[in-house]
């Protein structure tokens, strides 16, 4: 993929930081987690309760039995108690019912809250449900039944007892507990279950239900669906498990439970599940947010130094962690770091050394250009100066010879004068032609730079010439270097000359008056150098290049030829050295000649300033 396509890619795709992406992993993790196992757990729970349930139902029909059972002896207490009370088998014997409702009312606070029943010697009811032969001849033939009988639309638990006189038969005595609504009742506390007693006639004996929850299991037992272990029946009111029992023939028992009873528990554990899983988030997010945050600074840290590092920055911190991984990362990358720093530093010393011979090599070629082409000049300048010096002469001896004849006219003397002054400027022009290649006097070689530029600086400040030329020696005055004293002289004549005259120049707004002409002498290694500092305006800088090419002034017609410059490089050059020019910073303009050391020695600077 190319550097473009790579960057496309990653500016569309987006970005998440370390942190949050840890944090949003430790969030669906524990997602993932607890909600898949809080379902399974409520469905698990929700077929627990209702299993137990189921359990529970199951249970009911053998604790109807047991109670059964259980009353069944108390009862047959209590009939064969009441079968031999003396006034019942009195009023029994005399048929006097009157008498026997008496007895039976002034017994029935002992009846442990049955209604109590009496069979007269036909076997008809006297007091209580009707009893059915069956049960009277079983009294007949001496025996207690206790029985569940349907009578008219209830259902009774009937215990009957024999009532004798005379060791002859004339009745029974019991008692008969109906299966109403508080017989349902009773059962509901002792199975925790709703319980129906419906008749074998589909009659409703009693209920702890309501009416339409009551019918809707009715309905249900009438459709014979409810006979065989508990089962789940959808009502009205909902889902309900219920389980169903016999009554003898008589009816039957129905125990139900509401579904959304059994689970009514679960909405309570699942707020506190709820509850307690959005706790144990939240502190596993806050560990997780800690640990991201330990996990992620050193990337972070890592992810800095990257960038500045990008940036060139190759100094940026790296992150001191104790995860392996990125301890190893980062001390790869410092690895790699110092390394490209120490190749680049080798490639900027490269560069810096490639520069400077770059600058030296052009500078050098320059030179040699300059060198050639004022040495073309100079040979063309010193044959012109030649062939033009000796007409010149001629003319001059003419106009003198002109001149001496022509003392009574005047006007003649004056035209003259003037030719003869052109002349003379001619030959002192053509005599600096002549001084760039005059070969100079061998017997002195050397020069103190110090007295020179002295001496120069007293004939520049002869009488009230302004701006005054000011020394600065930065070497001792025995320092020498290797060129002649006068053409020294002749080169700073020259240089100040030119720096007096740009001054003068500058308009009034433009005036330093506190401005001057400074010659600095110093040494540098095995050259001497001297400054030549003026406060004038400066050279142009379209000039600069050109300015000691010859023939080139920046001067009116009138004051020069562009010569000077000229002649003064060609002078130092001869010498072996080299003169540069430039403008100052503060203003103004300086120029610089380096000439070998002919001695070779270094003194120390000091500051020595004329007073002329």
């Amino acid at each position: 993929m190319t550097p473009e396509g790579y960057s496309f890619v990653m500016t569309v795709r987006r970005v998440i930081p370390l942190q949050r992406a840890l944090i949003g992993a430790i969030a669906v993790a524990m997602l993932a987690g607890f909600v898949p196992a809080g379902i399974a757990l409520d469905h698990r729970l929700a077929a627990a309760l209702e299993d137990r349930a189921r359990a529970d139902l199951a249970v009911a029909p053998r604790l109807l039995d047991d109670r059964l059972a259980s009353s069944s002896d108390a009862m047959m207490m209590h009939a064969k108690e009441l079968a031999h009370v003396p006034r019942l088998a009195d009023a029994l014997a005399a048929g006097d019912r009157a008498a026997v409702l008496r007895t039976v009312d002034d017994a029935r606070p002992s009846l442990a809250g049955s209604d109590p029943v009496v069979v007269g010697a036909r076997g008809e009811s006297w007091s209580g449900p009707s009893i059915d032969s069956a049960i009277v001849a079983e009294t007949r033939a001496g025996r207690m039944p206790v029985v569940t009988q349907r009578s008219g639309g209830m259902v009774h638990r009937i215990a009957l007892a024999p009532v004798e006189r005379g060791g002859r038969w004339i009745g029974a005595a019991g008692l008969a507990s109906a299966f109403d609504d508080r017989a349902a009742g009773a059962l509901s506390g002792l199975t925790r279950s709703a319980v129906v007693i419906v008749t074998a006639d589909g009659r409703i004996a009693g209920s702890t239900l309501d009416s339409v929850a009551t019918r809707s299991i009715l309905t249900a037992l009438l459709a014979d669906t409810v006979h065989e272990g508990p089962r789940s029946v959808n009502t009205e009111r909902g889902r309900m498990l219920v389980v169903a029992t016999p009554l003898s023939g008589a009816g039957t028992v129905v125990f139900s439970r509401s579904v959304a009873d059994e689970l009514s528990i679960l909405p309570t554990l699942r707020r506190v599940a709820a509850i307690s899983t959005i706790a144990a988030m939240l502190v596993a997010l806050a560990l997780g947010t800690a640990l991201a945050s330990v996990v992620s600074r050193p990337v972070r840290q890592l992810s800095a130094a990257v960038e500045a590092f990008a940036a060139g920055r190759l100094t940026a911190p790296l992150p001191a962690s104790r995860i392996g991984e990125v301890s190893r990362v980062a001390a790869t990358f410092d690895v790699m770091r110092q390394s490209l720093a120490a190749r680049l530093d080798e490639l900027g010393r490269a560069n810096e050394a490639l520069t400077d011979r770059n600058a030296r090599l052009s500078a050098l070629q320059a030179d040699l250009m300059q060198r050639d082409r004022l040495a073309a000049t100079g040979r063309l300048v010193a044959q012109l100066a030649h062939e033009i010096r000796n007409p010149v002469a001629s003319l001059r001896n003419c106009l003198e010879l002109i001149r001496r004849r022509v003392t009574l006219d005047a006007e003649a003397i004056e035209y003259t004068d003037l030719a003869l002054d052109e002349l003379l400027r001619m030959h002192e022009l053509a005599e600096q032609m002549l001084d760039v290649n005059r070969p100079q006097d061998s017997a002195i070689r050397t020069s103190r730079p110090c007295v020179v530029a002295l001496e120069v600086a007293r004939l520049a400040s002869v009488g009230l010439m302004q701006p005054q030329v000011r020394v600065r020696a930065d070497c001792d005055e025995e320092v020498e270097a290797a060129i002649a004293p006068d053409a020294l002289k002749q080169v700073l004549v020259n240089l100040i000359q030119n720096g007096r005259e740009a001054m003068m120049a500058m308009t009034a707004p433009d005036s330093n008056p506190d401005g001057g002409i400074e010659i600095i002498v110093s040494v540098s290694g095995s050259d001497v150098s001297l400054e030549v500092h003026d406060d004038g305006p400066g050279i142009a800088d379209g000039a600069i290049h050109r300015i000691f090419d010859p023939f080139f002034t920046t001067k009116a017609a009138v004051h020069g030829v562009g010569l000077g410059l000229f002649v003064a490089e060609g002078v130092v050059r001869t010498a072996g050295g080299r003169i540069t020019a430039g403008n100052r910073p503060e203003g103004g303009a300086w120029f610089r000649i380096d000439l070998p050391l002919a001695t070779g020695a270094f003194i120390d600077a000091r500051e020595m300033e004329p007073s002329v």
